[in-house]
């Protein structure tokens, strides 16, 4: 995570400050082409890498497209240039290596790429000057792969249904949600005295909180209720209880599954706050979380 991150992090740096060059599209990228309009899932698994003279964006490379958990595929030479740091036209030149279906044929593409900093993603679309009636859409993330240009596959494909689930999700390319997270900042839902409804206020945090979880597949959160020091050790452990279960509640009909959750509850006894004051006791009434 913290090689994506710190990659990311780069990459917004160039493009905030305004210094990315022409070459900034360079190297290699993943993901998917469509065909008229079907879903990701009947998609093929592509892999484009690029060279880019940082003088002219003159541009030259390869690209890669394999039919999912088969043997099939074509190697391509490409061309191209890079007409602005973010956009890179380009055509295959001549199919290489390749290994099809019976009765099937590769076809020869050429298509506009884009780069969107705030998706991570490098999309476009692909049309065929020898295919008449193919019209195509690419989503491209930046990969750490090399990519194979003999028979064998550059990667197995599991990762190809991974990413047509995170694009039907709406979900960022993965080292952008790798800095959302490394810059997510958790915060307390507070609560009315001797209350356990949520309040609407809160509603848009923990919806950016299932985002986070949902879409890194190795979290949990932690819901951990609070309350101040009125009542009874026992009457604010079940007040603690029932604040966190709330909270699990919510983030539940949200989508987050509830294996996904864990709920802590520890009534008056770790306040935050001094219970000496009524602002302390406000503020020892809540929720925290956190990332597991």
């Amino acid at each position: 995570m913290m090689r994506r991150v710190g990659l990311l992090s780069v990459l917004l740096c160039l493009v905030l400050t305004g210094r990315a060059q022409l070459d900034f599209l360079a190297g290699t990228w993943q993901g998917i082409m469509t065909l008229n309009n079907d879903p990701y899932q009947k998609g093929s698994a592509c892999w484009y890498s690029f060279e880019i003279d940082k003088t002219n964006g003159e541009m030259k490379g390869e690209s890669r497209i394999e039919t999912p958990f088969t043997t099939y595929f074509a190697y391509k030479n490409i061309k191209g240039k890079a007409t602005d740091a973010f956009v890179v036209d380009f055509a295959d030149v001549i199919i290489g290596r390749q290994e099809n279906s019976p009765g099937t044929f590769w076809c020869l593409n050429t298509g506009k790429l884009s780069y969107d900093p705030k998706t991570g993603y490098l999309t476009g679309d692909v049309t065929s000057p020898d295919c008449k009636s193919f019209r195509g859409k690419l989503v491209l993330f930046r990969s750490e792969e090399t990519m194979s240009k003999t028979d064998t596959v550059t990667l197995y494909h599991s990762w190809f249904n991974n990413m047509a689930f995170e694009l039907n999700k709406g979900w960022n390319a993965v080292y952008v949600r790798d800095a959302e997270l490394a810059n997510f900042r958790m915060q307390p839902v507070f609560f009315d005295h001797d209350k356990d409804e949520l309040k609407p206020e809160f509603e848009s945090y923990l919806k950016d909180m299932i985002r986070m979880v949902e879409s890194h597949s190795d979290l949990r959160i932690k819901i951990i209720g609070h309350t101040d020091s009125n009542g009874t050790d026992l009457y604010n452990i079940g007040l603690s209880s029932r604040r966190a279960n709330h909270i699990k509640e919510f983030l539940m009909l949200g989508g987050l599954r509830e294996d996904r959750i864990v709920i802590e509850f520890r009534g008056e006894i770790d306040p935050s706050f001094t219970n000496g004051t009524a602002i302390g006791k406000q503020l020892n009434r809540r929720v925290d979380f956190e990332f597991i």
